[in-house]
């Protein structure tokens, strides 16, 4: 019987480690989390020889996926697996797992329809000391041949590479994250320190000459009134640049109730809010969202409603998490061109860039509005 060249053996060996060393350059020069995943399991596929590969990432509280990528499918993934098959079993378990013929083991609970069949499967967790991030996971259609025992060592050693390259791209975002909070923060400060104290100079110095009888006195009233007026937008401004790191900070329920709060005590209009009594885990830009939204339609109430009250709720079910702002004013004319409607606009903005929608409208009796946006949990 014939066997292969031991030298030969050696240097295909060595290429293949060549590939995983220059693959995991390629990946460390990537610092979007989504295209990196991609090109993880693009990679992983093409260095064990294998048609198709998959990649499942747990969210950072590892209560579920947050990411789940394909390669050598026609079709991208509808949704999430069910956490139930042989795909978990690598992150649940800590261990490798080869199967010369997936569809024989216990926990193989077939395929979807319109997935390619699977034979041959080599799954490998995703981790970084103890803290688990995933499974990675190969695989080869009938009579294609099977996974080596060189094949299933090399996959470990890339998904080693592959932890730590998205634990440093998720820290990366994080920290961009903070620093564009924070310097948000520090914009809210210096208006604070000097903008505010030089228009609150401008009502001052107004108000001393009110009382004289010059004719410039009706100059000097219209110049009180913009500088209070400039004094409530610049504050409002400053309110939702500062608050918006007190979402990621507080929670979004701890940072409304402060937000109407402070709404009902700087204008006259009772403000109510009903919340459940906890939330399920919402993205960041969903959290982010939903606090403009709040915010922009908390103004515009003070602004333009003429409303003595307002109601937001905040509801969620499995699939949707929705907020509903409600007050009894005179309602909106929307074919007008003012500030209210640009608010409008940048509500509208705001919510589909979180991948939600917004509806607007009158009550029935066409006095007070609604504002309701509603967002996608997953």
């Amino acid at each position: 019987m014939e066997t292969e060249d031991p030298d030969n053996l050696c240097g295909k060996e060595l290429k293949r480690l060549a590939s995983v060393v220059e693959t995991s350059c390629a990946l460390a020069e990537n610092v979007d989390l989504d295209s990196l995943l991609q090109r993880i399991v693009d990679s992983a596929a093409e260095l064990t020889g294998a048609e198709l590969g998959g990649l499942l990432v747990l969210n950072q509280e590892n209560t579920g996926y947050e990411y789940f990528k394909v390669t050598g499918c026609s079709d991208e993934p509808s949704g999430f697996p069910t956490g139930n098959g042989i795909l978990s079993m690598p992150y649940k378990e800590g261990i490798s797992l080869k199967l010369d013929n997936v569809r024989k083991h216990p926990r193989a609970v077939g395929t979807p329809p319109g997935h390619p069949e699977v034979e041959a499967f080599i799954g490998v967790p995703l981790r970084i000391r103890d803290k688990v991030l995933g499974s990675l996971f190969v695989g080869k259609g009938p009579g294609r041949g099977i996974f080596l025992e060189g094949d299933e060592n090399l996959l470990m050693a890339f998904a080693a590479q592959a932890s730590l390259t998205i634990e440093n791209t998720r820290l990366y975002e994080r920290a961009e994250e903070l620093a564009r909070l924070q310097e948000r923060k520090r914009i809210a400060q210096s208006l604070h320190e000097t903008v505010v104290q030089y228009l609150f100079s401008i009502e001052l110095e107004a108000s001393r000459h009110l009382g004289q009888r010059e004719p410039c006195w009706r100059k000097l009233l219209t110049i009180q009134h913009l500088a209070e007026r400039a004094s409530d937008e610049l504050r409002g401004a400053i309110f939702a640049l500062s608050s918006t790191l007190s979402v990621s900070e507080k929670g979004l329920l701890v940072i409304l109730k402060e937000l109407t709060q402070k709404f009902e005590e700087t204008s006259e209009v009772q403000a109510s809010l009903l919340l459940p009594p906890d939330l399920p885990e919402i993205p960041p830009a969903v959290n982010e969202a939903i606090y403009r939204i709040v915010s922009e339609a908390l103004s515009n109430v003070r602004k333009h409603s003429q409303a003595s009250a307002v109601v937001v709720t905040l509801s969620y079910d499995k699939s949707f998490i929705s907020i509903a702002i409600q007050d009894n004013g005179c309602g909106l004319d929307l074919r007008k061109e003012t500030g209210l409607h640009f608010g409008l606009l940048t509500m509208k903005q705001v919510a589909n860039n979180a991948g939600g929608e917004i509806t607007i409208t009158n009550n029935e009796d066409d006095t007070g509005t609604v504002i309701r946006a509603i967002f996608p949990l997953s």
